[in-house]
């Protein structure tokens, strides 16, 4: 074939991917624009934004920085968060890891009915079970404590936890369970030392969608806690928000050092979340 035949097939082809890269560009643009907008908004004015929401800032003072971190006390509500979000990843991994063990590992006839049970966690919104939740963490003494929140959010994401580790390790070869309890390992052994290791980007995936839902939740730390001791991150940047004035400078500093422990979590995390998307999208 011609080297003018083969110019002829690629611009066919190129066109073909006109619609895909177009969608891509624009979502890459509706995405990119809040950060642009978060980002130069930190350094500016409520009159500023007010006047020019796309401009850049007169000045790049850290005012708005030093201000938001003082007058909403962020550090103790940033470990408060902290606390919060690490025992909830934690106690959602682990919980989540022991259910889905015998699930996918096991061969029992009532897997697909508990497996079932556990998606429909996922597909029910825990908030129109809110009143009756208030009234169980009252009973439980759980109120306007960091441990109530961590049990909450633990139970909120198990569901979706479970559902991933069962599918990730459902595609393991069963040999090496067996090779391991002929050499006298335990079952806890068996999981936490020679399957867990072998689906860490499992792990990965679990823990950044834990800790962004708990991170970001506002709805929750409002009705379940009530001294400014236990406030989070998200109950801390309210304050800067008014009724009949807000300061959008200091709102927007502080979404961005909110912001910040997160998008660390991911970028140290993300090679092993492409490599769970890319296994999980060849499951059966």
């Amino acid at each position: 074939m011609s080297a003018t035949s083969l110019q002829a097939l690629a611009i066919p082809q190129k066109l073909a991917r006109l619609p895909g890269w177009t969608i891509l560009l624009v979502w890459t643009a509706a995405v990119l624009l809040p950060l642009y907008i978060l980002a130069v908004s930190c350094f500016k004015t409520t009159a500023e934004i007010y006047d020019n929401r796309l401009g850049l800032p007169q000045s790049w003072a850290l005012d708005n920085f030093v201000r938001a971190w003082t007058r909403a006390d962020l550090g103790h509500n940033f470990i408060n968060s902290l606390i919060v979000t690490g025992g909830a990843v934690v106690l959602t991994i682990v919980v989540s890891a022991m259910a889905a063990y015998p699930l996918s590992r096991y061969k029992l006839g009532w897997n697909g009915i508990m497996l079932g049970l556990f998606l429909s966690g996922i597909m029910l919104p825990i908030r129109l079970a809110s009143v009756e939740l208030f009234t169980l963490m009252r009973s439980l003494g759980l109120l306007d404590s960091l441990t109530g929140l961590i049990l909450v959010y633990s139970a909120i994401r198990i569901p979706f936890a479970v559902f991933i580790f069962a599918n990730f390790m459902r595609v393991l070869l069963s040999e090496l369970d067996e090779a391991a309890r002929m050499d006298g390992a335990s079952e806890t052994r068996i999981l936490f030392q020679i399957v867990l290791p072998m689906v860490k980007p499992a792990v990965s995936i679990v823990a950044i969608f834990t800790a962004i839902a708990v991170w970001n939740d506002f709805f929750f730390p409002l009705i379940f806690i009530f001294d400014d001791r236990y406030k989070t991150v998200p109950l801390a940047i309210s304050v800067f928000v008014g009724q009949f004035r807000t300061d959008w400078g200091l709102v927007f500093a502080s979404l961005a050092i909110s912001m910040a422990p997160i998008l660390i979590m991911y970028c140290l995390l993300a090679r092993q979340i492409r490599e769970g998307v890319g296994a999980g999208g060849g499951m059966k």
